[in-house]
């Protein structure tokens, strides 16, 4: 048995990437594709990294690095280069407030969770946020309007839209492409000498007769992993390597796989950040290898692919698959056989697992893989109509539902399991049984359709019908859905149990610090929180003395504000929110005030 231990370095990186990129694409080693010193920082302060480009994220890939502004907002956000900004959002959720900035060299920076727009960008998203009555608006304004030098300041940074603390999400796209590129590769001063560390690897029986034994080097026994299970095998640091914790011998016959849960880490940030490259050898030939150089947005949701999406359910581990699935068509790999080793009795498999960050720190580990005859009979194989194939579409109509899924809603065959069980009890009114759709581990690429039949739906009630899915512990949250033919149809990306259900209450309207009376001379602003306790907020609407006002929405706190800005005159006023949720249930609440 080969020694496990593994020594971490640090190669020169960018040299030899960028060379063989710049090889292969312009036809010499110059010019360099992603310049040092094209970019400049957007920020003021040391760049330090809370999330790194195409870490893995819920549905896709982060698109970006994420930049510390030392847990507040309101730091200064400059532009990295000269350019014109080509598109500007403001959202309640997502990336919340963000400017777009196009370069002359074909790339775009992007700049997103900012707390408020520098002028004149923030008087012409105002005006044209009064003259479309909403506070969620996109704009593409022309070349030549909003001109911008690098280092002249856009915004100031903040927590808007889905973030999950203060921060500067940043980003560069190549514009022909709108593939969004790792900002590292362009020079930035990011300072990282840390290696990633792998905690565990996975090795998966992927054949119908597939057998991997794992020994335990402490008791001497055997755990056998059978066809289309899989196991960990722990890691451990010991003496400056990389070693297996309790196994020291693997066995296998037939088709296998291996899988890798590592994170990334760099000086002054105690964050899991992602890694860039990931090597897997087997005699010193690749088996497998993924780089996370770019991406396109229209691909991020094969992450689901990339990654062990049932250990990821079950655990909350993310396990990067050594292996390509037959549905992920993601370019970012090089592979031998997919990643599977077929291992054949008598020979012996030295395989070599290297994790590698963008700036070149390495870590790696070893371990050998014993051929050893297979004992494990084929077994029979399942009813043609129970399979569903990842590459073709597949209907299945029950008695009291019709499932169909186009070709592409999986990453790999399965056999489609059903079943129809009586509904949930709860406060939750249900009009239909309970329908299973295979099983909430398996995840779900294209979305497929789904229709329960309702009989008992009173017809007053089915404008208000909608699916809603059932959890584990029977709770009902929203899966959307329309009424149509006695059936309730939704488009889901979700597998799991379903049944028909209505929304009818309105969403809550909380004042927060308004009251009918109150005067609000010594206040900026009025807040409300408003909440729906099912379907989910669709718009809402404020108006004083019957002229619409801006409210702005922060969604992940439930919170809207108005901010006064000088231009209400002094007296008397009434104030009217209007909220409606996703079924179209409606709330109002008017509260007289003074100013």
């Amino acid at each position: 048995m080969r020694s496990q231990v593994r020594t971490q370095v640090k190669p020169t990186w960018k040299t030899v990437v960028i060379s063989v990129f710049a090889l292969f694409l312009f036809g010499s080693a110059n010019p360099d594709p992603y310049p040092d010193d094209y970019f400049e920082s957007p920020l003021g302060i040391p760049l330090l990294l809370s999330g790194s480009f195409a870490e893995m994220r819920s549905n896709h890939f982060h698109g970006g690095i994420d930049i510390k502004t030392q847990g507040h907002a309101g730091f200064p956000v400059y532009a990295a280069a000269d350019g014109w900004i080509s598109r500007i959002v403001v959202s309640p959720s997502g990336y919340g407030n963000a400017l777009y900035i196009s370069h002359p060299n074909g790339f775009m920076t992007v700049y997103a969770h900012l707390d408020r727009f520098a002028e004149p960008v923030a008087s012409y998203i105002k005006d044209l946020q009064y003259e479309q009555e909403s506070f969620a608006v996109q704009s593409f304004p022309d070349r030549d309007q909003f001109k911008v030098s690098q280092r002249e300041q856009i915004a100031w940074s903040g927590n808007s839209g889905s973030s999950a603390g203060p921060h500067l999400h940043f980003e560069i796209r190549d514009e022909r492409t709108a593939q969004p590129v790792n900002p590292a590769l362009w020079g930035f001063d990011i300072p990282d000498t840390t290696p990633p560390r792998v905690y565990r690897f996975k090795v998966y029986a992927k054949g119908p007769t597939s057998m991997i034994r794992l020994r335990d080097k402490v008791s001497g026994g055997w755990r056998t992993v059978g066809p289309g299970e899989d196991a960990f095998v722990e890691l451990i640091r010991q003496n400056g390597g990389i070693v297996m914790q309790r196994v020291d011998r693997i066995q296998a016959a037939g088709p296998i796989a291996f899988g890798v849960q590592t994170h990334d880490f760099h000086e002054g940030s105690n964050n899991l950040l992602g890694q860039y490259k990931i090597d897997l050898t087997v005699d010193g030939s690749t088996l497998f290898r993924s780089v996370l150089e770019r991406f396109s947005f229209d691909e991020t949701r094969y992450l689901n692919a990339h990654v062990d999406y049932a250990e990821r359910r079950a655990s909350g581990r993310w396990v990067q698959r050594g292996h390509v699935l037959p549905g992920n068509p993601l370019p970012m790999y090089e592979s031998t056989n997919n990643g599977i080793l077929d291992v054949q009795a008598g020979r012996t498999y030295e395989l070599d697992y290297w994790v590698e960050d963008v700036f070149g720190n390495r870590a790696g580990f070893s371990f050998d893989v014993e051929g050893i005859p297979g004992n494990i009979p084929e077994p029979d194989p399942p009813p043609a109509a129970y399979v569903m194939h990842h590459d073709q579409p597949f209907t299945w109509r029950g008695s009291e539902y019709t499932f169909r899924a186009p070709a592409g809603t999986l990453y790999d065959d399965i056999v489609f399991d059903f079943g129809t069980f009586a509904p949930p009890a709860g406060s939750r009114p249900a009009y239909s049984q309970r329908i299973r759709i295979h099983s909430p581990e398996v995840p779900v690429h294209n979305r497929y359709q789904l229709s329960i039949h309702a009989p008992s739906l009173p017809p007053e009630l089915r404008d208000k019908a909608t699916l809603g899915l059932v959890s584990s512990r029977g709770t009902v949250s929203w899966a959307g859905g329309t009424w149509e033919g006695g059936s309730v149809t939704s488009s889901l990306r979700t597998f799991g149990d379903f049944i028909v259900t209505t929304d009818t209450e309105g969403p809550s309207i909380r004042p927060l610090n308004i009251s009918p009376g109150k005067d609000m001379s010594r206040t900026g602003e009025i807040r409300f929180r408003i909440r729906d306790n099912f379907s989910g907020i669709a718009s809402y609407r404020g108006t004083i003395n019957g002229e619409w006002v801006l409210f702005e929405h922060d969604a992940k706190y439930s919170l809207i504000r108005h901010r006064f800005d000088g231009s209400l005159a002094r007296g008397s006023h009434e104030l009217r929110m209007e909220v409606t949720d996703n079924k179209g249930n409606t709330s109002v609440r008017t509260i007289p005030f003074v100013r």
